[in-house]
């Protein structure tokens, strides 16, 4: 595999610590990056379009140039080749004509020349080569390949609907039917027959099989969870929430079960965030093994990301939970407002916009 070093990573020493990041076009089309509590201008004009990751912003600049942007450098990865771009936790993968390459802890990183469906994780990447006729998962600087294909059928491989990966972890039905999963650099086929639905999430995949049996697999253990599917169920990073379908919603949590009650509550389920609707119509957060309370009531419109939920209540307060706490974050007007992870934009004028992260306010 061809690996292209690119300078615009400085030295890394230690573990990498991810930077808090955001970003907004002004009223005069200029483009501004929110990092680590300090707001930087990166771009007089605005760009095309830009995605905002954990440790990196990837953007396609008003020349149509592919940058990225991280520990305070912005440097320019392609000229008016790069088509698509995602971005993630740990990874950025773009797209020049029919190649696919990674940008992963400071290498650029080819993984095919002539490809045309992939699909990104946090740290994961799956994607079919046409060249070779394979299918492949790259993670943690090393390309797998899992499948080989002489005739690819055209229904073989339809990602986002028998093939998903989901941060570190992936799975799909391959050609023969069978179920499996990528989990930590190993291949391991999970049933030998089609199963009817599934959903990954960080460290986790739940899924229902041939015979309607409800079945989490978590950090390369498989638990039986219901004899039967469950009326609903949505899969987070370490959790699973679920509608049993004997009337209970439960949550698994890193390991655990949880029975919350015998209802059927409005939920949602946001990486490490479940936000649902209690027995009281109450509104509660699950994060981390525990239950918070947050209103009387539960909101139409709720905004969640990795750790936190932010919401505007009756009162027109802008309210933050993040990592196990509360904020009244502002009383003023919201006019718009997003979580990049762990990091609140809001604005509330005309070019006023304003960061909240882990408890402070920044301008």
């Amino acid at each position: 595999m061809k690996k292209i070093l690119i300078a615009f990573f400085i030295l890394i020493t230690g573990i990498l610590q991810a930077q808090p990041y955001s970003a907004f076009n002004n009223v005069r089309q200029e483009f501004y990056v929110f990092d680590n509590g300090a707001v930087h201008r990166l771009e007089g004009l605005m760009p095309i379009s830009y995605k905002v990751g954990r440790s990196s912003l990837a953007y396609l600049d008003n020349q149509r140039r592919f940058k990225i942007y991280r520990d305070g450098a912005v440097n320019v990865v392609s000229d008016l080749f790069t088509t698509q771009y995602e971005v993630s936790d740990n990874l950025v993968l773009y797209r020049s004509a029919n190649m696919i390459a990674v940008v992963d802890q400071g290498e650029a990183v080819i993984l095919s020349k002539l490809c045309d469906r992939y699909l990104l994780g946090d740290s994961i990447v799956f994607f079919y080569d046409n060249n070779k006729s394979t299918f492949n998962a790259y993670y943690n600087g090393k390309t797998t390949e899992m499948e080989t294909f002489l005739n690819m059928r055209e229904n073989d491989l339809k990602f986002d609907s028998t093939v998903k990966v989901s941060d570190n972890i992936g799975a799909y039905i391959s050609y023969n039917d069978q179920f499996k999963v990528f989990y930590n650099d190993v291949l391991e086929t999970l049933e030998n027959q089609a199963v009817r639905q599934f959903q990954v999430g960080r460290n986790t995949l739940a899924y229902i099989d041939i015979n309607n049996i409800f079945k989490i697999y978590y950090k390369g253990q498989t638990y039986t969870i219901d004899a039967f599917a469950p009326k609903s169920y949505a899969v987070g990073d370490d959790v699973v929430a679920f509608q049993s379908s004997d009337g209970y919603f439960k949550i698994f949590y890193n390991g655990n079960l949880y029975t919350i009650g015998y209802y059927e509550p409005s939920y949602q389920v946001n990486d490490r965030v479940v936000s649902f609707e209690d027995l009281n119509g109450f509104f509660k957060i699950f994060h981390d093994g525990e239950q918070t309370m947050i209103d009387n009531y539960y909101p139409s419109k709720i905004t969640a990301a990795y750790n936190s939920m932010a919401y505007v209540n009756k009162a027109n307060v802008l309210r933050l939970f993040s990592k196990g706490k509360i904020w009244d974050v502002s009383t003023m007007n919201i006019l718009e407002m997003h979580l990049d992870y762990d990091v609140l934009q809001y604005k509330v004028g005309f070019n006023a916009f304003k960061f909240f992260y882990n408890g402070e306010f920044y301008n």
